[in-house]
């Protein structure tokens, strides 16, 4: 028998209804025919916390970091994975099973989620991989017959286990260090670091205070008014400096205002392809423009889409071509498209004669773009946000079968004394794909879908009305060169800084980081990690973990998003001090880059796995001893001042969040110092501490001892009250009472 071990159930699901032969479902797998289908949840396994190696990693020291741990790493089970775990396990060491089929999803991470389980098994039989993109039937069963030894994937396994392995190394000891070093400076809180979240942070940092300390330049900016043929045509002085002087712009305006202008005009007859399917990144880009949406929602959503529906291909894909044999199923595809809407959203013209740019297996990666499948829907059974989505990607895909718009671009030179002024016209022949896309709106309860304008020339569209008399093909075979200034426009504006990120153009910006980095070597690596990848150009992350490192900003309150359609992004003071007290290497992209020369070492079989574990230990070991004296603090409680410790005076209070609620203690509890006091109102109390009262009121429950008067702090209100408890709660009396009138309440509620 024949053991599948795909990456989901739905992924599992779907491998055992593309074979042939009678289905027994059973706990956790599926028996078809003489094969055997089970699956992981994703990740199963994870790396085992310190502790579990040495119990005194439990309680965090900065004596104790780096943290010695013992490689290789434990791999344990997932708690709720347990189970699954067992059954898998179980079946790769049945004795019918001869062979085992790896069906991870087709990239770094895939291969590892299945190795991992595989390694865990310490199984020694046969293994193959099948690479499986798209979920139909057809498509698994053609990826069967493609199958090629896991071992041609050694290079990728080892370099993604190291990888992941580095990942942890950096983000346990790098997490520990500053967060405990804050604790020692009067800070509270987990100060969590990553080689890909931090960055990403930093990139929002950098932009903002970029924003905040821009100084304006003021400058004139030129237009001039141009005069053919009693049309009027605007277009701006050419100029390599912006001109500052009032009298220099003023100058200018009184040499050119109504002097003759030699024109020189240039054609070149061009087209404007229709956009390439969606990856993931531009599919979270346009929705959040569109409509709002958040990355890891868009993530969520394709998920239930390709998984639950098997309505798209694979959602995580960084790329946006298609591969070529994949043209041949596309009228399938169309005709499913034409059942699913009842509405034409494209699919009714489209030509399968036409074969677009994105056919082209020599820009693929391990995915291809998203697109429909060959899956009959009834879209009343999708939500509205999946609608939607479904829609854009369906659109995406039916562009590929559109011509090209034709347009004619005019370049118009007017040359007045030494001064240029130039300007772009265009005028469209066939609008092609953009007649049928321009206007078209999802499904009908959605809103409108996006206007599609890619071509890269900016063009000057003031003064319409009067162009709309010119005829510039005219005006060339004419070989006018004639034209008069009429007028010179001055108007005095200011530089402006790049604006905030939103949402959209901070996904945009993680796939090209590599543009703000100025040392050349660590620039040429990441533009060599993605020269592979169409759309990514020197990023970071991945398109499926971006979203994911994002919301850990959110939710460890380093940055915030605004909760409108825009989402703007702001850094909030946590945000700021962390990049501020981190080292570039922490906080900049040269981490990522520096890893993927190692990685491509390992997958050549040029660097050990075990070598470049050993170059992370010691760059952590590096790491610690030059920042440990180090005063970083931020996050502070609410108490405006700082508050020295009253007990060693040398600790600063700190509040905490405890078992039973919020209390003040020293940061040098390290060292020996036990002080606590009770918060009231985000302060401490620092009152002179009274011994408990023991009233002359005997507990009416035991009968033996007397009421002692005590102090406590609401929960709810955060405000003081008295209640009385018995002498006598040592040897388990448990009666207690609220005071009344200066008096324990005997008739009110105990307990």
């Amino acid at each position: 028998m024949r053991l599948f071990i795909a990456e989901k159930p739905e992924l599992g699901r779907a491998i055992a209804e593309a074979m042939q032969g009678t289905q027994e479902s059973k706990q956790g797998h599926i028996i078809k025919g003489d094969s055997i289908i089970t699956w992981a949840f994703g990740h199963i396994l994870k790396l085992a916390e310190p502790e579990s190696y040495n119990q005194a990693y439990e309680k965090w020291n900065l004596n104790s970091l780096p943290l010695a741990l013992p490689y290789p790493f434990k791999r344990i089970p997932i708690p709720n994975a347990k189970e699954q775990l067992k059954t898998i396990t179980n079946l790769i060491n049945k004795s019918e099973v001869k062979e085992i089929i790896h069906c991870g999803d087709a990239d770094e991470e895939g291969q590892i989620l299945i190795d991992e389980i595989l390694e865990y098994s310490k199984t020694n039989k046969p293994i193959l991989r099948c690479l499986i993109n798209d979920i139909t039937p057809k498509a698994i069963q053609k990826a069967l017959t493609q199958m090629q030894p896991n071992s041609n994937f050694k290079g990728l396994s080892q370099s993604g286990f190291a990888r992941s392995e580095a990942d942890f190394i950096v983000g346990l000891n790098a997490t520990r260090f500053y967060t405990l070093l804050n604790k020692r400076n009067g800070g509270q809180g987990v100060v969590s670091v990553g080689r890909v979240q931090t960055p990403i942070l930093a990139l929002i940092v950098n932009r903002e205070l970029e924003n905040k300390n821009h100084k304006s330049l003021e400058y004139f900016s030129i237009n001039g008014e141009f005069c053919i043929k009693d049309s009027m045509i605007k277009a701006p002085l050419k100029q390599e400096e912006k001109i500052t002087e009032e009298l220099e712009a003023t100058n200018i305006k009184n040499l050119c205002e109504n002097n003759a202008a030699k024109l020189t005009i240039s054609k070149e007859n061009k087209k404007e392809y229709p956009p390439l399917p969606f990856n993931l990144l531009e599919l979270q880009a346009e929705c959040s423009k569109l409509f709002g949406y958040s990355p890891d929602s868009v993530l969520d959503i394709t998920q239930t889409l390709r998984e639950k529906h098997k309505a798209i291909s694979y959602n995580r894909s960084d790329c946006q071509y298609l591969p070529e044999n994949l043209y041949a199923e596309s009228p399938q595809i169309i005709e499913c498209l034409k059942t699913n809407f009842k509405e034409d959203i494209g699919q009714l013209n489209a030509n399968t004669s036409i074969k677009g740019k994105a056919f082209d297996d020599s820009k693929l990666s391990a995915h291809y773009g998203i697109i429909p499948l060959q899956t009959k829907l009834n879209l009343e059974d999708l939500s509205e946000n999946e609608r939607k989505i479904y829609t854009l990607i369906a659109q995406r895909f039916l562009m590929q079968f559109y011509p090209p718009c034709l347009y004619e671009s005019f370049k118009l030179r007017f040359k007045v004394k030494d001064y240029v002024f130039e300007t772009t016209k265009r005028q469209d022949l066939d609008l092609g794909f953009k007649g049928t896309f321009e206007n078209a709106e999802s499904h009908r309860d959605t809103s409108a879908l996006p206007k599609y304008d890619n071509n890269k020339v900016q063009y000057d569209n003031n003064n319409q009305s009067n162009e709309e008399s010119l005829d510039f093909n005219t005006l060339l075979d004419s070989k006018e060169d004639k034209a008069i200034c009429k007028a010179i426009i001055l108007s005095k504006e200011k530089t402006k800084p790049r604006p905030l990120y939103t949402m959209t153009t901070l996904l945009k910006d993680l796939n090209q980081v590599s543009k703000y980095v100025k040392d050349e070597r660590i620039k040429k690596l990441l533009l060599e990690k993605d020269k592979d990848k169409k759309g990514e150009s020197g990023g970071i992350g991945t398109p499926a973990t971006r979203s994911n490192h994002i919301k850990t900003l959110i939710e460890r309150e380093y940055i915030s998003v605004s909760k409108d359609k825009k989402q703007n992004i702001k850094v909030l003071q946590k945000g700021f001090k962390l990049i501020e007290s981190l080292p570039q290497m922490l906080s900049g992209v040269d981490m990522t880059a520096l890893w993927y020369e190692q990685q491509k070492e390992i997958q050549k079989g040029l660097l050990s796995k075990e070598e470049f574990i050993k170059g992370i230990h010691t760059f952590i070991a590096d790491l610690i001893n030059t920042n440990k004296e180090s005063n970083m603090s931020f996050n502070q409680a609410e108490v405006k001042e700082q508050i020295k410790c009253p007990k060693c005076e040398n600790g600063i209070l700190r509040e905490i969040s405890g078992k039973y609620g919020k209390f003040f203690s020293c940061s040098n509890y390290q060292n020996g110092c036990d002080f606590k006091a009770k918060s009231i109102n985000g302060k401490p109390d620092l009152e002179p501490k009274q011994e408990s009262q023991t009233s002359e009121y005997q507990c009416p429950q035991c009968k033996k001892g007397f009421l002692i008067k005590k102090e406590g702090i609401s929960k709810k209100t955060n405000k003081p009250y008295t209640w009385y408890g018995c002498s006598e709660f040592k040897n388990g009396c448990k009666f207690s009472c609220f005071e009344k009138e200066g008096k324990p309440n005997l008739e009110g509620n105990d307990g």
